[in-house]
């Protein structure tokens, strides 16, 4: 069998009642389970029957979490004398008698509608722990209850870490308490478990605004959520380290040494004024808002970074890689961006849409594809640029160089070119 499986077994139906069992993993063949069950009951079993009396003839038969009873050799099981009763009220109605008043659990099928009827003294009261035969399989659906908020996912979902107290509560023995509707009680609060029980659901962690991340990783931790915990520490230092004032380049390595390349560090509202960054790899960190000011970024690979916002007055960019940033409304007079890399990767545009740039040096810089709309690009120099399929829509380009730029398939619909320098322009 290519996945394992467990069942639950019991020497009988009372035990079933009493919740005395052992769980045992599925062998290759029903003679292999049943050595392993004889095993774990320390008995000579000789059969494997569901719940309902039916003996199992098939290994294939045999689902996870399966509840069966083993039957011991020479026990009354065995010679069919204890199984449960199938009465015809219409046809034998002493026989449903007899059968009520025997210690053995009736399930009396009904003339009208032919249904299952337990008795009281032998229905099971549904826990967290599924003793019946009819276990939930990975794919059912089940609803929490969390600090009165009611979630609805699958156990395959809770499942997908299977260290954690949320695949823990599916296993035997462990119990919890419902509510009146059957969604499992979780005193915890629902704000901080959606983004944990989306993280279950995709392995990816996404924190609404608003969303306190150390709340969110207490939860984690709590949860046992292991996976989950060291991008929520390192979103939690970033935070320290925004609200904790101007800070060296030391500082920013030691935040940068423990975070992971792909991870995104949040640096919002970050002081770095004046601070020497260059030759970094600061891919994946949010500097929104930041004050970047006269900031020395040169050499550094910015991809996918945001800077929305942003105070990057007079900040050296020159020979970075600003690839699928994203950067609209920033404030980059007076920035230098000379040999840049802007090009378009995977269909993603650096986006430039309304910065100020006016004075901005982007002289031999590659900004294929790069989204400029209604930015103010007065006074900058783009000297030999490649602005091919540049969106440039609304543009001021008032008294800008554009000597020997590319500018073809480039969409300039309504920018302002009064004074503009378009000599040896590829158009």
């Amino acid at each position: 069998m290519s996945d394992a499986v467990r069942i639950n077994i019991f020497r009988s139906y009372e035990e079933v009642v009493k919740r005395n069992g052992k769980v045992i993993l599925v062998g290759p063949s029903l003679e292999d389970t049943l050595r392993e069950a004889g095993t774990k009951l320390r008995e000579k079993i000789v059969e494997l029957q569901t719940i309902r009396g039916a003996t199992i003839d098939e290994i294939s038969l045999l689902r996870d979490w399966d509840t069966v009873i083993a039957v011991v050799k020479d026990s009354p099981q065995s010679s069919g004398l204890s199984s449960p009763q199938l009465v015809d009220m219409a046809t034998a109605p002493d026989s449903a008698h007899a059968s009520s008043t025997s210690s053995t659990p009736d399930f009396t099928l009904r003339e009208k509608d032919r249904k299952w009827v337990e008795p009281a003294e032998f229905s099971l009261r549904r826990t967290s722990t599924f003793p019946v035969s009819d276990a939930p399989s990975r794919h059912d659906w089940v609803r929490l209850n969390v600090g009165g908020r009611i979630f609805a996912t699958t156990r395959a979902t809770l499942s997908s870490d299977p260290t954690s107290m949320l695949a823990r509560m599916f296993e035997p023995g462990w119990s919890s308490v419902t509510d009146s509707s059957g969604a499992y009680l979780i005193d915890r609060s629902p704000e901080y478990f959606e983004p944990l029980l989306n993280f279950l659901r995709h392995s990816k962690l996404i924190l609404n605004e608003g969303i306190n991340p150390q709340g969110v990783l207490e939860e984690a931790k709590f949860f046992g959520i292991s996976k989950a915990i060291d991008p929520l520490e390192t979103i939690v230092r970033s935070e320290e380290l925004s609200l904790s004032g101007h800070f060296t380049r030391r500082e920013f390595l030691k935040v940068l040494s423990t975070t992971s390349s792909s991870a995104t560090l949040r640096c919002q509202g970050a002081h770095l004024e004046g601070v020497d960054l260059s030759n970094l790899d600061l891919r994946h960190i949010n500097f929104k808002c930041a004050n970047l000011r006269q900031c020395n970024l040169s050499g550094c690979d910015l991809s996918h970074c945001i800077f929305e916002r942003a105070d990057m007055y007079q900040a050296n960019l020159d020979g970075a890689i600003v690839q699928c940033v994203h950067m609209p409304r920033v404030n980059m007079e007076g920035a230098t961006f000379k040999g840049c890399t802007m090009d378009t990767m995977m269909g993603i545009h650096t986006n430039l849409e309304g910065a100020n740039l006016k004075g901005a040096m982007f002289d031999n810089s590659q900004m294929n594809g790069v989204n400029l709309r209604l930015a103010s690009l007065k006074g900058a120099s783009l000297r030999s640029c490649n602005l091919r399929y540049a969106i440039m829509a609304g543009t001021d380009l008032e008294n800008s160089d554009l000597l020997g730029s590319d500018l073809q398939h480039a969409n300039l619909r309504g920018a302002n070119i009064k004074g503009t320098n378009l000599q040896d322009v590829v158009i």
